[in-house]
């Protein structure tokens, strides 16, 4: 059976304001660059993802694209899209984000930007979960 198209919707517009850090902690550099670097960096490299659409901060699209997505030549990244003001509206902009791409998804997973430990093990387990039951939650233990 052949790959189902995967896109990842990756949500990005949070203030962590918990965190108590002028700068958000998706754009925090950790080795010289920012974190949302890794998390998108993971789905770049995935064989599973096929597209990335990308909910970010409102207001900050610009940014965004030009110091992240065209810096480090993310081009999986098909759109960016303004989130909202709760994560719930941030998910729903991105599902809604899904509409302006060429090709639909079968599959869409959704990740938070500053999570940076995904990787293609988690993926793949997901993939073949959803492919099992028809929807899937990826955790780890604390």
């Amino acid at each position: 059976m052949d790959k189902k198209k995967c896109t990842a919707i990756v949500l990005s517009a949070g203030q962590g304001k918990r965190m108590g850090s002028a700068i958000q902690k998706q754009y925090i550099e950790l080795s010289g660059k920012p974190i949302i670097f890794y998390t998108l960096d993971a789905f770049q490299k995935s064989a599973i993802i096929d597209d990335i659409v990308l909910v970010v901060g409102e207001g900050q699209e610009k940014w965004v694209r030009d110091e992240i997505v065209e810096k480090y030549q993310l081009t999986k990244v098909r759109s960016i899209i303004p989130g909202g003001k709760e994560r719930y509206d941030s998910v729903w902009a991105g599902l809604r984000g899904l509409h302006a791409l060429k090709d639909q998804p079968e599959y869409v997973f959704i990740h938070d930007g500053a999570r940076m430990f995904v990787d293609e093990q988690i993926l793949t387990r997901g993939y073949e979960n959803v492919e099992k039951f028809g929807a899937c939650v990826a955790g780890m233990p604390s």
